[in-house]
Formats: C-alpha cells, structure tokens, sequence
C-alpha cells in the first residue's frame, strides 16, 4: 500500500505542477501551439488526479473520525475535512464546465463568462489541493 501512496503522491504533485504552470505561461503560447489540445490532454490528468484526491481524502477523512460535540477541533481532523472538502468542490466545478464543453463541444460559450471564471477557480484551486494531497501521501509512505 504503501508503493501505491507514493506513486499516487508523485502523481498529484506532477498534475498538479503541470497544470499550474500551464495556466501561468497558456497566454504566451497561443500563437505556437494548440493550447486548447494541450487542456485537452490535461483535463484527462486531471481527472484522474480528482478521482485520486477524492478517494484518498475520503480515507483519510474517515481515518480521523469524527468528533463529539465537546470536543475540542484538532489540527488532524481539520485538515482531513478541509481537504476533502475542497477537493469536492473543486471536482464539482470541474465536471460541469468539462461535461458541457463536451457536451456542447463550443469553448467560448459567446458573451457567457462564468465558465471561463469556473475555470479559473479550477486550474488554481486544483494544484493547491492536488498537490497538498500529493505531499501527504508521499510523506506517509516515507514514514511507515
């Protein structure tokens, strides 16, 4: 199990640096590659990346437990639930915008700004959570 957490961490940190860096330098290609295949190809690792993200914060959500009422917040449930939590938020948004462009196959949407503004939220929001989630994986398989 534990060969398998540090591969999946490698694979979060990985998509979630390619996807960062590609929405920072995305403005400055435009005029020499597809950057639209190149999204294409991303959205797929992306994904997956989700599809990881939610099953491992699930776990570890569900490691934690809960908590009685009285009880005092700790530092390791608060992570489990904010992690697991954005990262569903993030998914959310993610497969909206991706199953109605794939859907509707039209990438501009007209004057509609709210998908190009939900991509922004995804291609920020999902290297920070990806790459969060990355990192704890990779450290709990360096520890056990």
């Amino acid at each position: 199990m534990e060969a398998i957490k540090k591969l999946a961490g490698a694979y979060l940190v990985g998509v979630s640096i390619a996807v960062a860096v590609f929405f920072i330098i995305s403005i400055f290609l435009e005029q020499a590659i597809s950057v639209l295949a190149v999204w294409h190809v991303l959205d797929v690792l992306m994904l997956v990346g989700l599809a990881l993200g939610m099953g491992f914060n699930y776990a570890h959500k569900q490691r934690v437990g809960g908590r009685d009422a009285g009880d005092a917040v700790t530092r390791q449930y608060l992570e489990a639930n904010v992690t697991f939590y954005i990262t569903t938020v993030i998914t959310i948004l993610f497969l909206h915008n991706w199953l109605v462009f794939l859907a509707t196959g039209d990438v501009s949407q007209g004057d509609n700004h709210i998908p190009w503004i939900i991509w922004a939220v995804v291609d920020t929001g999902l290297p920070i959570i990806l790459g969060v989630t990355g990192c704890r994986l990779w450290r709990e398989s360096s520890n056990a």
